[in-house]
């Protein structure tokens, strides 16, 4: 155990003594948030659920499939209601069963209010196109009525709300990447790792001092980003300390092995860093850091949303946006496709390891 907290020691030192690196670990993040802060974001097609029971308004669902203003897909009451909790879909709208003759027809839409844009946005294109198709339907209003809910009684977040889970995700996701697989491939290259064996400090006292200190690392960050955007860029988010440290843990711990198998693979620096950007690119941008998964093509989403960063980005943003509770339903969905992830990288890392 002492060897494990003298190496972790070291490790600090030497990450704080390189002032390049530090910028890159703590600072950029801050930069990268300011600006998308300032930013907002409007998906061209608004991805709704329909929820339409035997008997229902088969004109209804027509016309709102038939549209371009949205993506529409048919889902059963809870898989719709779980979707739209997750920010997998904007909306989900339900129709009754056709009513009698002269009577209306009231729909009800839920909606996801994490993003108060993509909220305004599916709100009002819904409103829109529902008094449309009712004039042309039945030539005079109103024959078609909606009433709209928020699906949780969370705060109406900003931008920058919807921004800052997905903000702590992707730098854990940097952070443990390209520190435990750049950083393993330089020690690997210039023969530090063979050296170490040599030594009396064990090989797993070594690779656990290593994880320890870009666990330290990664926490840091995530402290000194929510610390700046809740004063200074006045973020308003809750933090369940217990669940997001548990989700931070486990994206951590993700992704730090994902850096063991490329540093198992690789064999030098030229390889190692192509190999990462590959792996975290997508991610980056098709994982809803920046914008919800909702406003990507359907093809897309159904892809995305098994990454590892769209698990952690959702489950920190449902939390902090007050979506989800630590016992929720889809926040364990969250949580088991993480865990699951954790175990499969593990055991690949394990496999493909090499000191040399």
């Amino acid at each position: 155990m002492n060897a494990v907290i003298v190496l972790t020691r070291s490790l600090l030192r030497q990450t704080l003594r390189n002032r390049q690196g530090l910028f890159w670990t703590l600072f950029f993040p801050l930069v990268l948030m300011m600006v998308f802060s300032f930013l907002g974001n409007a998906p061209s097609r608004v991805s709704l659920a329909v929820v339409a029971p035997q008997g229902a308004s088969n004109t209804v669902v027509q016309a709102f499939t038939r549209s371009p203003v949205f993506t529409v897909t048919r889902l059963p009451r809870v898989v719709a209601l779980r979707e739209v909790q997750r920010g997998q879909l904007a909306g989900a709208l339900f129709v009754p069963k056709e009513p009698a003759p002269h009577h209306p027809i009231a729909l009800t839409l839920r909606y996801n209010n994490a993003n108060a844009l993509t909220a305004q946005q599916t709100v009002g294109a819904v409103e829109a196109y529902v008094a449309e198709t009712d004039l042309a339907l039945s030539g005079h209003p109103p024959w078609l009525r909606v009433s709209v809910r928020a699906l949780t009684h969370s705060h109406t977040a900003t931008y920058l709300d919807f921004l800052l889970p997905g903000i702590l995700a992707l730098m854990a996701m940097q952070n443990s990447l390209f520190g435990i697989g750049a950083g393993l491939t330089r020690w690997k290259e210039k023969g530090v790792l063979r050296r170490f064996r040599a030594t009396p400090v064990l090989p797993g006292q070594f690779l656990a001092a290593t994880l320890v200190h870009y666990v330290i690392i990664g926490l840091a960050s995530a402290l000194i980003v929510l610390g700046f955007s809740t004063t200074v860029l006045h973020a308003t988010v809750l933090i369940p300390w217990g669940a997001v440290l548990t989700v931070l843990m486990l994206g951590m711990g993700t992704f730090l092995a994902i850096g063991f198998i490329v540093a198992g693979l690789s064999k030098s620096q030229e390889a190692t860093v192509p190999l990462i950007n590959l792996i975290s690119f997508p991610m980056m941008f098709l994982s809803g850091v920046f914008f919800p998964v909702s406003s990507l093509p359907h093809l897309v989403t159904e892809i995305v949303q098994f990454f590892p960063l769209t698990y952690m980005t959702n489950a920190l943003r449902g939390l902090m946006s007050g979506q989800f509770t630590p016992h929720a339903a889809a926040f364990g969905t969250d949580l088991l496709g993480l865990a699951a992830w954790l175990v499969a990288t593990g055991v690949i890392a394990a496999r493909v390891w090499r000191w040399e």
